[in-house]
């Protein structure tokens, strides 16, 4: 793999890393929101728990697009990486070492 290459797959792990990170945050967001909720509700509280579940569900919502966003990230490497079957390898013949 060229230096050129190497330099873009690494910028193209790092942007990907990047997004399972804001998924991973945004994940525990929801669950403390989700949390919230059932707080408020078990309360009767009952708009709390209501403002405290759509903000549970935009962060859900926040880190299913990071995953997609990682995923097609992810997608891009394989196109561009060589199959196994297609690197180019010298022919040894066996016994020859």
């Amino acid at each position: 793999m060229s230096d050129e290459n190497q330099l873009i797959e690494t910028a193209y792990v790092e942007h990907m890393s990047d997004h399972f990170r804001r998924a991973s945050e945004e994940l525990l967001y929801a669950y403390q929101r989700n949390k919230e909720a059932a707080r408020h509700h078990q309360s009767g509280a009952f708009k709390a728990a209501l403002h405290h579940a759509k903000l549970s569900k935009h962060h859900s919502f926040n880190a299913h697009e990071h995953l997609k966003e990682a995923l097609g990230i992810a997608e891009r490497i394989d196109a561009v990486r060589p199959a196994p079957g297609q690197l180019h390898t010298p022919f040894v013949p066996s016994g020859v070492q």
